[in-house]
């Protein structure tokens, strides 16, 4: 009875984290996107797509990794203040590194873009590492809550960005709500600013899996990163927009995965068989996804962006392709996190990320856009198949030690 009533838990968790992450990108990408695109045009809305993009790959990124962190070491972490130390040291470099690239992707000082910039990539870290109170504690009501807090925040913001054409008011808005409402209901943040004992070990875990991460993440947001210099901010449209639906359809893995670590991280020892139904699940889903996509893309795309409808559609399949390899990857990851030594998150990473930048910038050089579709397929296909052997390498290891 016991294990029927928490497995039934797991999956509510499921269904509400799906919802808390569904929530706000369901607002963004088919109310504030549209209709700040019509308000700032397909140049500037590329460059928004790009920056946003860059966000998502370093103050996200950065975020997640101490999220992460501090739920594995959530169960031997019996001090405090270690985190504090290192969230603000590396929301000070995350400052740096957003304004940085904003100044290189606008070609000029454009004081308002770096500074607001900056400023919404602070408050995206921070959203990111606050959230790991509700997942140490199960506690994903307030997950659900917390984003649609955030949710509010949007509209606010886009009504701002509709009066003055300042669209980082959207994100501005949307993440400060969520801020505020974490740091209501959590005391992370005032938890003293000193090192103990574990400093060094947390301070080492963390350099790996950023490392690894920002390069995974490369392979999510660099198609928008390379394709803006390379082509302008209206390919990054048209490319944003022929993924956008698979990427929505293909969103609900990631709150799945973020459930399922918060409960394999009491686990001593991992379980084959589970993670290969879980596999085959995802397969499934994703198959039922594609399709889905495919029917059902073209008369969304003329309700929700009718001027780029022709120049997308003939790219919908390959870019569906990718998102659906994407799912599959963010279906292991939790399992190689918890059960595999953090080195190999780089070096999954790194060898991914090249196919990626190899395949993609190689073939887009003889068949434009279509060869960087590709590519970016091949480059997560690479990451895929070998997270598996590492995984099933790895477990092999440890079925030979037991026996």
């Amino acid at each position: 009875m016991k294990i029927i009533l928490q497995n039934r838990k797991i999956v509510l968790d499921m269904i509400l984290n799906i919802i808390a992450v569904s929530v706000p990108v369901a607002i963004l990408q088919l109310v504030v996107y549209p209709i700040t695109a019509q308000k700032i045009g397909g140049e500037e809305y590329g460059l928004m797509l790009t920056i946003y993009s860059v966000w998502m790959m370093i103050s996200n990124s950065l975020g997640n990794v101490f999220n992460n962190i501090r739920l594995l070491y959530s169960d031997k972490y019996d001090q405090k203040g270690d985190f504090n130390i290192l969230i603000l040291s590396w929301e000070l470099v995350n400052a740096i590194i957003i304004g940085i690239l904003i100044l290189l992707y606008c070609n000029s000082f454009d004081i308002i873009h770096i500074g607001l910039g900056a400023i919404v990539a602070i408050l995206i870290m921070a959203k990111s590492y606050l959230e790991v109170d509700f997942r140490i504690n199960l506690n994903y009501k307030s997950i659900v809550i917390n984003n649609l807090v955030q949710c509010v925040g949007f509209i606010v913001g886009m009504l701002f960005t509709l009066i003055t054409g300042i669209w980082e008011s959207i994100f501005i808005c949307g993440y400060l709500f969520s801020c505020v409402y974490c740091t209501i209901k959590t005391k992370l943040l005032f938890e003293p600013l000193k090192k103990t004992s574990q400093f060094k070990e947390l301070n080492s875990a963390s350099n790996k899996l950023i490392i690894a991460t920002v390069i995974g993440n490369l392979m999510t947001y660099a198609d928008k990163l390379v394709l803006y210099p390379l082509m302008g901010g209206y390919t990054v449209s048209i490319y944003y927009t022929a993924s956008i639906l698979g990427k929505i359809v293909g969103m609900i893995t990631g709150p799945i995965n973020s459930v399922i670590l918060s409960y394999i991280r009491k686990w001593k020892s991992n379980n084959k068989q589970l993670i290969a139904k879980i596999l085959l699940i995802g397969v499934f889903l994703c198959s039922v996804g594609y399709l889905v996509t495919i029917v059902f893309y073209k008369p969304v795309l003329n309700i929700l962006f009718p001027q780029w409808v022709n120049d997308v559609m003939r790219y919908i399949p390959l870019t569906t392709i990718n998102v659906m390899l994407m799912v599959l990857t963010s279906i292991i990851s939790p399992f190689v996190l918890k059960f595999c030594d953090m080195k190999w998150q780089v070096i999954i990473n790194i060898v991914g990320g090249a196919t990626y930048f190899l395949g993609a910038l190689v073939l887009w050089k003889y068949l434009g856009l279509t060869g960087f579709c590709i590519g970016v397929i091949i480059g997560t296909l690479t990451k895929l198949l070998i997270m598996l052997l590492v995984y099933f390498r790895n477990s092999k290891i440890e079925y030979n030690k037991a026996k």
